[in-house]
C-alpha cells in the first residue's frame, strides 16, 4: 500500500524543486475529491470509479506524489472470479444456493470458487483473507463471521450475504415471517396450540429471526404457546438428538430451523413409538428435495434457494462492474418470497 510511506518527488516551484512535502490532501485538492477518496483509490482501486481514479492518479503524477508507484487504471477486469462461502457444503440448502450463484455468474462471464467454512467463523475468516487478492467479491451463505468482520471485509471488496442481514452490507433474505405465519395458522386450524421451535446454530442470524417471528405471531394469536430448544447441530443427527430433550416436555407440534433437523426428529420419534402427525405435527424449513420423499412426507416452508443465489450474484456483480454507481448508495436488501407446503407430517 502507498499510504503511510509518503515518499515523493518535490513539487516544482519557480524553476526549482520545492522541499515542501506533497500530501494526500494536496492530491485531493488538485483532483477535486475528498482525501478519503484518494486513500481508497490508492489502496482499493476497484472501489473508486475509473474516471475519478484517473483524475486522482493524474494529479498525483503532476504533483510528484509517489510518481513511481502511482497506478494507471485499466477498465479490463483482472479476475472474473467471485467467491461463494457456505457454512456447510454437505447441506442441500447451500447446494441449491451455490447452483444459483454458478448459473448467474456464468451468464455474466464469471467463474466461482467455493469455500466451505464447516460452520466455523475462524475458517471463514482465514480463507476469505487468503482469497482477497484473487477474487472480485464475496457471497456468504449462512455466514458465521461477526457483523464487524463482514463490514470490514466489505470495505475491501464487494460483499453480499444470503440468509442474513448485516448493517452496511448488501443482503438477500427469505420472507421467513410470512411462511412461519402460514405454518402457525395451519397448526392452529388443526387445534395444535403448543409448539416447540428447534433452533439452529447460535451464530445463525436466520435462526434468531425465525424464533422472534414465532414469538410475535404467538403473542398476537393469544392461544398459542411457543418454546425453544437448542438443537446440537443443524443436521439429521442433531434432529435425532433433540428428540430426547423434547420428550421431557412434549408439545403438540414442532417447527424446525431446517428440514434436516425435522427429518432426524421424525425418525427418532417414530422409532420411539411417537406417531407423526398423530402425537406431534412436524414442520421443517427450506423444502429440500428429500422433504417430499421421506415418510411421512414433510410439511415445510419452501424457500427458492436457487433464486436467492441468482439474485445475490447479480447484485454483487453490479457492484463489481459499476463501483461508482453504488459507491454512495445504501446497501441493497432483497427479500425473496416463501410459501408454506402442507404435506403428511403436520
Amino acid at each position: 500500500m502507498y499510504l503511510g510511506h509518503e515518499t515523493r518527488e518535490p513539487a516544482v516551484e519557480a524553476g526549482e524543486r520545492s522541499t515542501t512535502p506533497v500530501t494526500i490532501s494536496d492530491v485531493a485538492r488538485a483532483a477535486g475529491v475528498a482525501p478519503s477518496t484518494v486513500s481508497r483509490a490508492f489502496s482499493r482501486p476497484g472501489r473508486v470509479s475509473v474516471k475519478t481514479s484517473e483524475r486522482i492518479f493524474h494529479a498525483a503524477r503532476e504533483l510528484g506524489y509517489r510518481q513511481d508507484e502511482v497506478p494507471r487504471v485499466s477498465t479490463s477486469r483482472t479476475h472474473h472470479l467471485v467467491a461463494a462461502c457456505v457454512a456447510d457444503a454437505m447441506n442441500p440448502v447451500f447446494g441449491a444456493t451455490v447452483k444459483g450463484i454458478f448459473a448467474g455468474a456464468r451468464k455474466r462471464g464469471y467463474m466461482v470458487v467455493l469455500i466451505d467454512s464447516n460452520e466455523s467463523s475462524d475458517i471463514e475468516s482465514e480463507t476469505t483473507k487468503r482469497s482477497l487478492a484473487t477474487v472480485d467479491g464475496f457471497i456468504f451463505a449462512g455466514s458465521r463471521m461477526s457483523d464487524a468482520g463482514l463490514r470490514h471485509l466489505a470495505g475491501m471488496k464487494p460483499v453480499i450475504t444470503v440468509n442474513r442481514k448485516v448493517p452496511g452490507v448488501s443482503s438477500v433474505t427469505p420472507a421467513a415471517d410470512e411462511g412461519l405465519g402460514d405454518a402457525l395458522a395451519h397448526l392452529v386450524a388443526d387445534e395444535r396450540f403448543t409448539v416447540t421451535y428447534f433452533a439452529g446454530p447460535t451464530a445463525s442470524w436466520q435462526s434468531g429471526v425465525r424464533w422472534r417471528s414465532l414469538l410475535d405471531r404467538a403473542r398476537r394469536n393469544g392461544r398459542v404457546t411457543v418454546h425453544q430448544l437448542a438443537c446440537p447441530t443443524p443436521t439429521i443427527r442433531g434432529g435425532i438428538e433433540v428428540f430426547d430433550m423434547w420428550k421431557a416436555h412434549p408439545t403438540s407440534a414442532v417447527i424446525a430451523y431446517n428440514d434436516l433437523i425435522a427429518i432426524g426428529f421424525m425418525r427418532r420419534a417414530m422409532a420411539c413409538g411417537v406417531k407423526v402427525p398423530g402425537d406431534v405435527a412436524v414442520i421443517g424449513f427450506d423444502d429440500i428435495p428429500f422433504s417430499a420423499l421421506v415418510s411421512p412426507a414433510l410439511s415445510t416452508i419452501r424457500v427458492n434457494q436457487f433464486q436467492m443465489g441468482v439474485v445475490a450474484v447479480n447484485r454483487l456483480l453490479d457492484t463489481v462492474e459499476r463501483p461508482s454507481r453504488h459507491e454512495h448508495q445504501a446497501p441493497s436488501e432483497d427479500v425473496v418470497p416463501v410459501s408454506f407446503v402442507a404435506r403428511e407430517s403436520g
